[in-house]
């Protein structure tokens, strides 16, 4: 069948696969452009150099004119900057040639000769830390002359949407730590943070552990980026970054199983500066729940006791009383404001007045939640709604009345007493 993606259409599934053309039609700028055989020869001589670590054969099908010299440049420090990266695999495969006959046209007219832009699909792991491949969308232009298909560029879709994805490697050359349970990649500059943060990785991953179960990996891969720019391409689009210290990225769920692969706890550069070793240490231990209960996550899992089971998780252990780590919210109910509910998906927005409060909320309602059935109780509470196929209120009224014995009025009802007593 036909796909419609960025407004073209690119050669799906069914009677007219990603390796053939429509019976009649050529792909590409017509005839002379790659065909989809031919660009598969130079996909996996491209992926081989990666694993070969040979930065001659990997610039050797790529194009040398001066039309694809930035594209040649990048890919030349791209091979360079991956280096030291542990990887465990490295695969291009042909997702979809776009059919689209003006894309093709425009971009032979750029390279000044027969072109065919394809999605292809980059299929990775690193060493111990995934254990299946992660995958990721790049929209490559190849070209040919003098008989020979050469890699062309990245960017001829750009302007339509489709955008490559931008790695760690793709941001300057990569250094490594590592540790038990952590995989630290970061840029020189960043080199004397590398093994702390692979230090407590290790020494958080136990905590979550003891809380969640040995159900997850175990195995953490920790991205430091140098810039905004490179936390925003790696965060992904659509994510808003403002004020968060970290954030946990990983590929599109299983839809069978649940499974997440490409999981990274990516950390803010401006916000690392700025923490102290305990306040980074909470931080991990909250984003290394989210990694560990990802599987467990659903579609009526609410926002509320996803972070707030993170916020309890990060929190275990902490000197302070929970009348300071809650301060903010502390300052409302001793005011004599109660929340009327349990935080909904807009309270979370990015920049909310009350955002603080709102985490506070999330947390004391998990907290309320393991001092009446205990932490088992509490992942088991997390579970059940996670696994529904209902929507969240039915998910969360059916795991009320299981772990609580309590309907969700009621359960509203005690929580804001449990606020009242613990804050108040």
């Amino acid at each position: 069948m036909a796909v419609v993606v960025f407004g073209l259409v690119l050669a799906g599934c069914g009677g007219s696969g990603p390796n053939h053309a429509p019976s009649g039609s050529s792909l590409g700028s017509g005839p002379g452009a790659p065909t989809i055989a031919q660009v598969t020869d130079v996909l996996t001589r491209h992926a081989a150099a990666v694993l070969a670590r040979s930065p001659s054969a990997f610039l050797a099908d790529v194009d040398t004119a001066d039309t694809a010299a930035d594209f040649r440049a990048r890919q030349r420090a791209q091979i360079a900057n991956i280096a030291q990266v542990p990887l465990q695999s490295w695969r291009y495969s042909v997702g979809a040639p776009v059919t689209e006959p003006a894309a093709g046209t425009a971009a032979a007219k750029r390279l000044g000769a027969p072109a065919l832009i394809v999605r292809v699909s980059l299929t990775y792991a690193l060493q111990v830390v995934d254990a299946q491949p992660s995958v990721h969308d790049l929209w490559w232009t190849f070209t040919r002359r003098h008989g020979h298909v050469y890699l062309a560029g990245d960017s001829d879709l750009a302007e339509l949407g489709g955008t490559s994805w931008r790695g760690p490697w793709d941001f300057g050359p990569l250094v490594v730590a590592r540790g038990a349970s952590s995989l630290v990649l970061g840029h020189p500059q960043a080199a004397s943070q590398l093994v702390p943060l692979a230090a407590i990785v290790d020494a958080v991953a136990p905590v979550v552990t003891a809380i969640w179960g040995t159900g997850w990996s175990r195995q953490v891969a920790v991205l430091v980026p140098a810039s905004d720019a490179e936390l925003s391409a790696l965060a992904g689009s659509g994510s808003v970054l403002t004020d968060i210290s970290a954030i946990t990225v990983s590929d599109a769920p299983d839809p069978v199983n649940g499974t997440r692969t490409g999981q990274r706890l990516v950390l803010n550069p401006s916000a690392l500066s700025k923490l102290t070793a305990a306040g980074l240490r909470v931080v991990v231990q909250h984003e290394l729940t989210h990694i560990a209960s990802a599987s467990a996550t659903g579609q009526a899992s609410p926002r509320w006791l996803v972070e707030g089971l993170a916020e309890y998780v990060a929190n275990l252990g902490s000197p302070q009383p929970v009348s300071v780590a809650a301060s903010e919210l502390r300052k409302e109910v001793v005011g004599g404001t109660l929340p009327a509910a349990l935080p909904s998906e807009a309270d979370f927005a990015p920049g909310a007045a009350r955002l603080p409060q709102v985490y506070e909320e999330a947390w004391l309602a998990c907290r309320f939640i393991a001092a009446r059935a205990g932490q088992d109780g509490l992942v088991t509470f997390y579970r059940l709604v996670g696994a529904s196929p209902d929507v969240a209120a039915t998910a969360l009224s059916a795991a009320l009345r299981q772990v609580l014995h309590l309907t969700p009025a009621a359960f509203t009802a005690q929580w804001r007493s449990y606020l009242v007593g613990t804050l108040g």
